[in-house]
């Protein structure tokens, strides 16, 4: 076995743990996953096993040209089509985390987007999260409307089903949803203090057209 396929295992396998640590996926829910793009297997976490008991055969690997798994002692779960969708539509990505985080996954519980114009960092970072309709698992229908949702976000909604966010590193894809979840977190304490201050309008069209790191800038949008 390779350096680099060891390593990737290991990859998968901390920032599994790490959210498992945070409270953030649990036995049944949340998978991470790394691409490499060089050699078309994708490394994935299974579903049904607690993470922190995960260790590296225990991670599937998947030849994602023809879906066969490769390695790993427990089957790959179904849920990797979510990882596929996402990344197939980001070639500048190699990780996607899908993950069942309490506030982020309430707002899908609702089917509802997220939009709010308290936070600079939500402002800059996300401008706005939106939640995809429910796809039913086990079935390719779980995936629907994810490549399209995903091409200029990198962080979305499942309707029903949690979030999915990906990044040139599962470290990036994960501190996105970090980010996320923190906001809203602060954002619902905010709301049980007092009425919530909202940018005004003007200074968040300056603050996302003129900063080079907001959404749009990042994207051209």
């Amino acid at each position: 076995m390779s350096d680099r396929n060891n390593k990737l295992k290991k990859e998968v396998l901390y920032y599994a743990k790490l959210m498992d640590e945070k409270g953030l996926v649990n036995t049944l829910e949340g998978n991470l996953s790394i691409l490499n793009r060089e050699t078309g297997k994708m490394y994935i976490t299974p579903s049904g096993t607690r993470k922190r008991f995960l260790n590296e055969d225990k991670v599937a690997v998947v030849n994602t040209e023809n879906g066969e798994q490769i390695e790993g002692t427990v089957k790959k779960s179904s849920e990797i089509l979510l990882h596929e969708a996402a990344l197939k539509a980001r070639p500048d990505c190699n990780a996607a985390a899908h993950i069942h985080a309490p506030y982020l996954t309430a707002y899908a519980y609702c089917g509802k987007d997220i939009k709010l114009k308290c936070s600079t960092t939500f402002s800059l970072v996300f401008e706005e999260i939106p939640c995809l309709p429910y796809g039913m698992p086990g079935t390719i229908h779980i995936a629907d409307g994810i490549e399209d949702a995903i091409k200029d976000h990198d962080l979305i909604l499942l309707g029903n089903h949690g979030c999915i966010a990906v990044g040139k590193t599962l470290e990036d894809a994960v501190k996105i949803i970090e980010a996320a979840e923190e906001v809203l977190k602060i954002y619902h304490l905010t709301k049980e203090i007092g009425p919530v201050r909202n940018i005004s309008d003007s200074d968040l069209e300056e603050l996302y057209n003129n900063h080079p790191e907001s959404r749009r800038n990042r994207y051209g949008k």
